[in-house]
């Protein structure tokens, strides 16, 4: 399934007061505990918004994720910085929207970031997450002796 996600969210109690929150390490860390709590709310109405079909979507194996980053310039940018922020924020979503039981490493068995290129107009991550395949069985040579080819 790949998911849109916004890098920003504006948030604020009315329109006059109106903020910009870019999903990024460096101003996550620095933020105040009320301010995340409000982007987060915001950023949840926001990606259900962009993806409705999270409304009702369920994994029941556990995932892989892969997060690729569309740049708004071509200027050098520390991809983590902006994807794990971004997989924080979505995984927290689809935790509270039932997507999966919990976005633990019982459920999230890897997560992958890569840069996708530029995308002035819309600036984003996509989040690709695929289900984990149960392995097949060991094929049955059905009597075969391999090593006499018979």
């Amino acid at each position: 399934m790949l998911i849109n996600c916004p890098i920003s969210t504006v948030y604020g109690i009315s329109l006059k007061k109106q903020y910009v929150f870019r999903l990024n390490l460096n101003q996550y860390r620095n933020t105040h505990y009320r301010v995340l709590s409000q982007s987060k709310l915001s950023y949840k109405h926001d990606l259900i918004k962009l993806n409705p079909g999270l409304l009702t979507t369920k994994f029941i194996r556990p995932v892989h994720l892969t997060f690729t980053l569309y740049k708004p310039s071509k200027r050098k940018i520390d991809r983590a910085n902006v994807c794990s922020i971004v997989e924080k924020y979505v995984c927290d979503v689809l935790t509270d929207l039932n997507c999966w039981e919990d976005d633990n490493d019982e459920y999230v068995l890897s997560t992958t970031y890569k840069t996708g290129g530029v995308d002035k107009v819309n600036p984003r991550v996509e989040m690709l997450i695929t289900e984990e395949v149960d392995e097949l069985p060991e094929p049955e040579c059905l009597g075969m002796d391999l090593a006499k080819g018979k």
